[in-house]
């Protein structure tokens, strides 16, 4: 997962860190997925939308992808973290991640969460 993820042509200033995978805690037999990024210009989670909806795009396409439950996206690679929150979908089966109905939408789909 972590191989197809770094393939993708993130915004300007935006490098992949690292992905965890686990298994879910409330949902047996799925995964909950974290990706870990460095974007040290970014100042507060809203600036990772647009990154997190192009990995969503792809971890929906996996092999695994039926499987994913979570899907947490967070800036904790950069160097000097600015904010501990992070972007998720809990609900990561229940959106086409297909760029329907809009960019837009698919982008008010995370949720701001402090760990």
């Amino acid at each position: 997962m972590t191989a197809e993820i770094a393939k993708i042509q993130f915004p300007a200033g935006t490098c992949l860190f690292m992905v965890n995978t686990g298994k879910a805690l409330d949902k047996p037999d799925t995964l909950h997925v974290t990706v870990h990024l460095d974007v040290a210009a970014s100042t507060r989670p809203d600036d990772l939308r647009p990154a997190a909806t192009d990995i969503a795009h792809l971890l929906k396409k996996t092999e695994v992808g039926q499987r994913i439950s979570v899907v947490d996206i967070n800036n904790w690679g950069t160097a000097k973290p600015k904010y501990r929150t992070l972007l998720t979908d809990e609900n990561f089966q229940e959106h086409p991640w297909n760029g329907t109905p809009s960019e837009e939408a698919e982008m008010a789909i995370w949720k701001i969460v402090d760990p």
